[in-house]
């Protein structure tokens, strides 16, 4: 069975992780019940729209640790700071974003 939404960021990572553990496991970590996100997984809500676990899927794993700032961010926050203008005005900034050019994550993420 297809699911409309399965070669979204948000259910490949979700894919990984329950790959990674369990789907009791990744369920818990989500704050949902083991069998809600099962029925996502599976497309047994056919007309259900998976948008706040989505959400959620995205805030807990999708995180990269910046070698910058040797800490763990979320991946947006990782892609604006590569994305936006040079910051020519903010050594710190500017050095951060020297960084970023040679960082593992400045590529098109593949699942």
């Amino acid at each position: 069975m297809s699911l409309p939404y399965e070669n979204e960021r948000w259910f490949l990572l979700l894919r990984r992780e329950v790959k990674a553990s369990t789907v009791t496991a990744v369920a818990v970590r989500l704050g949902y019940k083991r069998a809600r996100l099962s029925q996502v997984m599976n497309g047994l809500m056919p007309n259900a729209r998976p948008d706040k676990i989505a959400a959620r899927v995205l805030e807990m794993f999708d995180r990269w640790t910046c070698p910058y700032l040797n800490a763990e961010i979320v991946a947006e926050e990782c892609r604006s700071i590569h994305a936006g203008a040079t910051p020519s005005h903010d050594p710190a900034r500017l050095a951060h974003r020297r960084v970023c050019r040679s960082c593992e994550h400045n590529r098109k993420e593949k699942l």
